[in-house]
């Protein structure tokens, strides 16, 4: 056949990780590949294959390798990209790492980048149910949060990360916590709520104070 190939041939073969497909077509084809190939190989946690194409390969990668491998939790992955590419990433790493509760990413990050994240962070965290990294940013980012986050948890059905933004987060909820709660048969985020509401507006401090427990 005379067809040849395109350079989408290499970089889906770095994407699903087909080592042997990707030497051939570096030595045998002359279209070579795209920053892609290196991008979804970080994405996919391709190690060798990331370290492969910055050896062999001129075409590099972009911010989106390290965002998508810290979203994926793929630790070795954004340490590598770190020492030896230039690159860096973006707030989204961070953001997406806590989304997806992988607290050891988003410590590193901390630690070691200086992107920071945004409030879609703790947001996010808190409507997937993630306490502990919700708890680890409010300790140690200064980003916050927004309603969004207890809306979103109350709607989840994640009460004990309800009962914490309540109790130690100012920024409140919206009507949607309970209708979201609500809508999605979570009864024990409206039993709570309902309670939180009733008490605060009578005045029961002492009642205010055992829901939180």
């Amino acid at each position: 056949r005379s067809e040849g190939c395109t350079s989408q041939a290499m970089d889906l073969a770095a994407e699903v990780g087909h080592f042997h497909v990707l030497e051939w077509l570096h030595a045998n084809c002359s279209e070579g590949c795209t920053k892609v190939a290196m991008d979804k190989a970080a994405q996919r946690g391709h190690l060798s294959m990331v370290e492969w194409l910055h050896a062999n390969r001129s075409e590099g990668c972009t911010k989106v390798a390290m965002d998508s491998a810290a979203r994926c939790g793929h630790l070795a992955v954004v340490k590598w990209l770190h020492a030896n590419r230039s690159e860096g990433c973006t707030k989204v790493a961070m953001d997406k790492a806590a989304q997806r509760g992988h607290l050891s990413m988003v410590e590193w990050l901390h630690a070691n980048r200086s992107e920071g994240c945004t409030t879609e962070a703790m947001d996010m965290a808190a409507e997937k149910g993630h306490l502990a990294v919700v708890e680890w940013l409010h300790n140690n980012r200064t980003e916050g949060c927004t309603s969004e986050a207890l809306d979103g948890a109350a709607s989840k059905g994640h009460l004990s990360v309800v009962k914490w933004l309540h109790a130690n987060r100012s920024e409140g909820c919206t009507s949607e916590a309970l209708d979201g709660a609500a809508r999605r048969g979570h009864l024990s985020v409206v039993e709570w709520l309902q309670a939180m509401d009733l008490a605060a507006e009578v005045g029961h401090f002492h009642v205010l104070e055992w829901l939180h427990a």
